[in-house]
């Protein structure tokens, strides 16, 4: 837990932990700071480019947490096996158990309602540039609060490359992200006002 998660993810890892699966929730900080806090003091954001984010807040505490010898399941499913890769760790065996039982992501919804359980929605960061931007489109919408924080981050940022010369960095690729929210977008229920933020 690097405590920049989307709500409905620590919503749903509560409600599994409420129906007594044993899950061990890791919070994970760096210099003592959260991912968004640290990202923020470095006036920095998470790129495609560099998986600083990706290495420091979730490889990192969970490699120091795993003690050698062991057996990692690796939850990739069966369309992703490209990504399945031996560990690089001395003592440490990864499996696959999702690409051995030839399921793919609508194989595991399948299992996953067939167990009584709702589907999650997919996990990630309100901050990630790999989101999609429908994704950007909903967080701005049903967690403005992330929205606007999303935004400081971006234009804390931008502001030091700014004072530096350099071009301007985007969460979302190629534009800010108060265009990727709003572009191509009809505004039938008022979605293009300008978000709380004002930034």
């Amino acid at each position: 837990d690097h405590g920049a998660d989307w709500p409905e993810t620590r919503e749903y890892v509560a409600m599994l932990r409420e129906k007594g699966y044993p899950i061990t929730v890791l919070e994970t900080t760096r210099k003592g700071l959260a991912l968004y806090e640290y990202y923020q003091s470095h006036r920095m954001i998470p790129t495609r480019m560099v998986r600083h984010c990706t290495v420091e807040y979730k490889v990192r505490p969970l490699t120091e947490y795993m003690k050698t010898p062991c057996i990692v399941y690796m939850g990739i499913d069966a369309g992703e096996a490209h990504r399945a890769t031996p560990s690089q760790r001395e003592g440490e065996v990864r499996e696959y158990p999702l690409i051995d039982e030839g399921m793919d992501r609508k194989a595991c919804m399948a299992f996953i309602e067939a167990h009584g359980l709702p589907v999650p929605m997919k996990s990630g960061c309100y901050v990630c540039p790999f989101q999609r931007r429908n994704q950007w489109r909903e967080l701005r919408t049903k967690h403005p609060e992330l929205y606007c924080k999303a935004k400081r981050l971006a234009a804390n940022c931008n502001e030091m490359l700014a004072e530096k010369g350099r071009p301007p960095l985007y969460l979302a690729g190629e534009k800010a992200l108060e265009y990727i929210a709003q572009e191509d977008q009809m505004d039938l229920f008022g979605e293009r006002r300008p978000c709380l933020c004002e930034l």
